[in-house]
């Protein structure tokens, strides 16, 4: 038996390392064309090899589950058409002996998988756009991404349900004054259009809107606010704050699976892209003039004053302090009540706070109130938190987008297990040689897969059907008929 089962280890990984090299190769061809670009502009092949190998973990969190359907059907298809399987089971070895081992090695490419997709192929791509947003190529176009609310820009939070090149749809932006919420508008669809003269900025004609203009003197009363409707509506995103901050925030692709899990449950914890226009975040908090300003500079740790003292604004400065001032105001926000009439007098705070000020809260409540005291105290500096901006329904939306992107990822990372039986069952089925065919049936298996993924995806604004469990019905079928129809083979 050991032998047997060396035969077939050795023949499933050589087939799977030949098939997961042609999956890689064919994926980087896709980016052939982003690197004629780069050549073109005259970047040194040192930084495009950085920015194709920051791209090599995103393509093996498909590259990985196609290679192992594919090698365990080859694989199979050719035991079958040479008749080593009937030999096997002449001499009474089941064909749960004969998968085995390819099943020991997927489950170990599972445990391979749940890294790259939950930890290394979001820092790469997120590493791969700072490197890009360095040497000039990342447009203003590309913060306007999809499936997440995007509050990069002064005084907007937009979300968007889809976008495909210039064509948007599903779109929702809030709009914010010195007092709250001030508009809400909501539009089916809408189309990008940048101004040739000024590129930075960006103007998106909405289509089939819908706007909530709330009560100038009571924002938080919904009861008050009125409820205009439009056919169009052009809407102009000036980028030029975001673009000159030299801050790259992070997308749904960009963050690890900490992340996700803390966006899902609401965590109003400060991250390092909540610090907003770091060099002037400095001078305000480097004033020691006033009582508040004194008081938060005793608040910080010794490390972060001396950073203070010493910043200089270079990358490497920068990004240390903005670390150090996350880890004081979380600090700060996570112990008891920071509001005082007499210390924050000075600071104009929302209707929103203040509401919640007045209903003495403790726990969860106290720490999203400090937060967003402090979100009051340094309007221009620091990101609003989504819970004290978003109504609970686009809440929901925004959760429920974070929860899709975390089983999307746990769904591919365990599909070279239900592959492993799937493409053993349908291998031994077949009976065929032909890499050609092994090849072509495992792509269409692959598709069937991703295509309950792009189902998933698009149903992220309708929280109610539970979109996130829809990508973990293939994997579920994938694994009954395989079961099955092993089991009818013996």
């Amino acid at each position: 038996m050991r032998i047997l089962n060396a035969y077939i280890t050795r023949n499933f990984l050589v087939t799977f390392i030949i098939t997961l090299l042609v999956f890689l190769f064919i994926m980087a061809l896709g980016n052939i064309f982003r690197v004629i670009d780069l050549f073109s502009r005259g970047v040194s092949g040192w930084l495009i090899l950085k920015v194709f190998s920051y791209g090599m973990p995103f393509s093996l969190i498909f590259a990985i589950p196609m290679s192992v359907l594919a090698a365990i059907f080859l694989l199979f298809s050719r035991l079958a058409s040479d008749r080593e399987i009937i030999a096997m089971k002449a001499c009474g070895i089941s064909v749960w002996q004969i998968i085995q081992p390819p099943v020991v090695i997927a489950s170990l490419l599972c445990v391979i998988c749940i890294y790259i997709n939950c930890n290394l192929a979001p820092n790469s791509h997120y590493q791969r756009r700072l490197l890009l947003s360095q040497i000039g190529v990342e447009t203003p176009l590309s913060l306007l991404d999809e499936g997440r609310f995007i509050r990069d820009f002064p005084r907007l939070t937009i979300y968007i349900g889809k976008k495909e090149g210039y064509q948007l749809t599903d779109i929702v932006i809030y709009s914010f004054n010195e007092k709250g919420l001030k508009q809400t508008i909501r539009a089916k669809s809408g189309t990008i259009v940048v101004d040739e003269k000024d590129r930075k900025k960006v103007q998106i004609n909405l289509h089939k809107v819908r706007m909530d203009q709330a009560d100038e003197n009571h924002p938080e009363d919904l009861s008050l606010s009125r409820q205009y409707s439009a056919e169009e509506y052009p809407l102009t995103v000036d980028m030029t704050e975001v673009l000159s901050q030299n801050v790259i925030y992070k997308k749904r692709a960009d963050l690890t699976i900490l992340e996700i899990i803390r966006g899902i449950r609401g965590s109003v914890l400060f991250v390092p892209a909540d610090i907003k226009n770091l060099d002037g975040f400095v001078r305000i908090l480097r004033r020691t003039e006033d009582q508040l300003s004194e008081w938060i500079q005793a608040m910080f740790s010794d490390t972060t004053v001396a950073l203070l003292k010493t910043y200089d604004g270079s990358e490497a400065s920068r990004n240390l302090l903005r670390n150090c001032l996350v880890t004081d105001f979380n600090r700060l926000i996570c112990g008891p009540p920071i509001y005082d009439a007499d210390r924050f007098a000075g600071v104009k705070l929302t209707e929103a706070t203040k509401q919640r000020l007045a209903k003495n809260p403790r726990g969860e409540a106290l720490l999203l109130v400090n937060r967003m005291v402090l979100e009051d105290t340094y309007p221009s500096f620091v990101t609003r938190s989504l819970i004290s901006e978003l109504n609970p329904e686009d809440l929901n939306v925004h959760r429920m987008a974070l929860m899709v992107e975390a089983s999307t990822r746990l769904a591919l990372s365990f599909s070279c297990y239900a592959f492993v039986l799937l493409g053993a069952a349908l291998g031994a089925k077949i009976h065929r040689k032909e890499s050609s065919i092994g090849i072509a049936v495992s792509l269409a298996l692959v598709f069937f897969f991703y295509f309950f993924i792009i189902i998933a995806d698009s149903l992220v604004s309708y929280p109610k059907y539970q979109p996130h469990l829809i990508v973990w019905i293939p994997f579920v079928l994938a694994e009954v008929i395989g079961f099955y129809l092993i089991q009818r083979s013996h």
